[in-house]
């Protein structure tokens, strides 16, 4: 269920470490103020056009501006982060996060101007939702809806704030609802065959 627990966080091995590593980056550039290095990982849409920095499309997905964005995303990777790895296995989640941040960065690239500069894990954040909500449409929990969508309606209000990538967000929950949709589709076909075989 979508509701944090000390027992569902110390499970989610995996969602603690992608938090870790965001937070050790976010601490460490915090020191740098603004290193080279900081600016090596951000998304920078003209770097990546004119001088084929393709790395930027997934190391800035570990940055963020400061400590507001950082703790806004990172409670949103616990909460949603903890549920999805409760019903993927690790493969499947890896696969949902990174692809959707992906994904979501790879059309801010399309549409926005050259010179836009763009970082933060809410691509992946927001795929991440959409996992949770193909799971709960196929568990059918209406009290489990009815909170998803109390979140959601949250980060798309806050997908409306001054500098935020609005693109990284749709795009980013697109991919996570249509990869997750696969996946679970794909299980419910597989289940229905054994079923049959047996």
């Amino acid at each position: 269920m979508i509701f944090l627990t000390i027992k569902s966080i110390k499970e989610s091995r995996l969602t603690l470490a992608l938090l870790s590593v965001n937070v050790i980056l976010f601490f460490i550039f915090g020191t740098l103020n603004y290193s080279e290095i900081f600016y090596s990982m951000i998304l920078i849409n003209e770097n990546v056009v004119n001088q084929l920095e393709i790395w930027r499309l997934f190391t800035s997905m570990f940055i963020h501006a400061d400590l507001s964005h950082l703790l806004s995303n990172m409670f949103g990777l616990l909460l949603f982060g903890s549920y999805v790895e409760q019903v993927f296995n690790k493969f499947h989640y890896v696969l949902i996060y990174f692809i959707s941040g992906l994904i979501g960065n790879v059309f801010t690239l399309l549409l926005f101007p050259l010179n836009t500069i763009s970082y933060g894990a809410s691509g992946a954040l927001f795929g991440l939702i959409g996992a949770s909500f193909i799971t709960i449409a196929y568990e059918k929990d209406r009290i489990l809806l009815v909170i998803a969508l109390m979140y959601l309606l949250y980060f798309i209000m806050s997908s409306f704030a001054p500098n935020i990538n609005l693109w990284a967000h749709l795009f980013g929950l697109l991919t996570g609802l249509i990869i997750s949709y696969i996946i679970k589709k794909t299980e419910t076909h597989l289940k229905s065959r054994e079923i049959q075989l047996t």
